[in-house]
């Protein structure tokens, strides 16, 4: 392979990685008066989908599994979504030794257009040959400006304690052009677990 075409495949590469999936925290609360640290974790999605119920709750409690947090989701104890009502809940998870609840509901999904400028770039060697050799081998290459949809899903999770049934904490993430749902998930878990776990919740 050239030294152009190995220049020109390491920018490519740069492209390709700004336009991958990103999740970041937008907005976040912890009860200031509230201390201790959970022992195990109840996962409850929202979605009125059972297979998208089972895959958020599926990614999080791979993400929980990682920092060695005990969790459990809610569809192994109540499987029908019909029976996600609070005394359902509290009957399904009395005796379990589960202390908190972790829910998470999908708010929304936006479609923005987004302009992307033209640019040109510059692909060549620095340590090719001599000064004239690198004059002649130093080629631009030019990215006309276009423009793409983004897509910004919105997740917005809470964490209540079992005992006195009291949000603890609360966060919103977005996460940008997920590739797929299960990369989307997996980012958003990652995220949050992270959160409460440098928060000192779990």
């Amino acid at each position: 392979m050239s030294k152009r075409l190995l220049s020109f495949v390491a920018f490519s590469f740069v492209l390709v990685l700004t336009a991958c999936s990103t999740t970041k925290v937008t907005e976040q609360w912890k009860d200031p008066a509230f201390e201790g640290k959970f022992n195990e974790v109840l996962v409850l999605s929202l979605n009125a989908n059972d297979s998208k119920r089972r895959l958020f709750e599926t990614g999080f409690l791979a993400e929980l599994d990682k920092q060695r947090v005990e969790s459990s989701a809610s569809y192994e104890l109540l499987p029908n979504h019909a029976d996600l009502e609070k005394e359902k809940i509290k009957a399904a998870i009395a005796g379990t030794g589960i202390d908190a609840v972790l829910v998470m509901r999908q708010v929304r999904v936006k479609k923005e257009d987004r302009y992307v400028p033209p640019r040109l770039d510059y692909v060549g060697d620095p340590y090719y040959g001599s000064f004239y050799g690198y004059y002649g081998y130093f080629a631009p290459i030019y990215t006309p400006g276009y423009v793409t949809e983004d897509t910004i899903v919105h997740l917005e999770t809470n964490l209540y304690a079992v005992d006195g049934e009291k949000l603890v904490w609360s966060g919103k993430t977005e996460t940008f052009n997920p590739k797929d749902a299960n990369t989307y998930v997996g980012e958003a878990a990652k995220t949050i677990v992270g959160q409460l776990t440098k928060a000192g919740l779990i």
